[in-house]
């Protein structure tokens, strides 16, 4: 797709409120198999404003220290959330597929997931130069670019996420630990068993079910209300509970 150009965007979310599964509930309160400190509430993410430049998708290969190399794609999306596909070059392990939020400073974008940080130098409006951890050229011979593509390729596998879960009115939705978004879920695929999971919970009034689930992204029906540019996901296998105390 072509550049878009640069432009400001906002955006704004709310971190949501994380419990595991359990019906019972000890002497002091806690639900039996309720990971520790799984249910917390946490204060709202400001405000941002960010120079944006989506949606587009680059792709290339990045250098590897026990590999040939890894094929990268990275998606940006104009919500400043990216998806990042690494394949590792003749291993037989599945790529491995995450998300998080992407910045741009006028000269690096940076890209920010769960306990990840990966810079790239920005080369004209088709070209993303990979940097090290100081914001450093690669000295070497090793690939380090990554080149946009001519149509967008969101990323749209099945892959494991691990967010916080929530059911209210009739809408179930699921916010993302990496990028801290907040997505629609449809009541297809795997959804009844997630479903079940967190009314066997019992839950306070008004909180979430932090978990790990493998989604499918997809695009948003004509149907439904809501932004046609962002995606909705589809709960492919519920994994089980989860407490990340990093999720956004």
């Amino acid at each position: 797709m072509a550049m878009n150009g640069w432009q400001r965007v906002a955006t704004a979310g709310g971190l949501a409120l994380a419990a595991a599964c359990g019906g019972e509930q000890a002497a002091d309160g806690t639900a039996v198999g309720t990971l520790p400190d799984s249910v917390v509430t946490v204060p709202a993410v400001p405000t941002v404003t960010v120079a944006a430049v989506a949606p587009n998708s680059y792709a290339g290969t990045l250098p590897c220290a026990d590999c040939a190399g890894i094929a990268t794609t990275v998606a940006l999306f104009s919500d400043t959330t990216y998806r990042l596909r690494e394949a590792y070059q003749g291993k037989s392990a599945a790529p491995v597929v995450s998300m998080g939020r992407w910045t741009h400073d006028g000269r690096t974008l940076t890209l920010d997931g769960l306990g990840r940080m990966l810079r790239f130098a920005v080369k004209g409006e088709d070209t993303l130069s990979l940097l090290d951890q100081s914001g450093q050229p690669i000295a070497g011979s090793a690939p380090v670019t990554l080149v946009r593509a001519d149509s967008m390729d969101a990323l749209r596998e099945a892959a494991p996420y691990t967010g916080t879960f929530t059911y209210e009115a009739d809408a179930p939705s699921f916010r993302e630990c990496g990028s801290g978004q907040t997505y629609h879920v449809l009541m297809s695929g795997a959804y009844k068993t997630v479903r079940r999971a967190y009314a066997a919970a019992k839950l306070p009034a008004g909180s979430g079910q932090q978990i790990e689930v493998t989604v499918r992204f997809t695009a948003r029906p004509a149907t439904m209300e809501g932004p046609k540019e962002r995606d909705v996901m589809e709960f492919v296998k519920y994994v089980g509970p989860a407490a990340n105390p990093d999720c956004r």
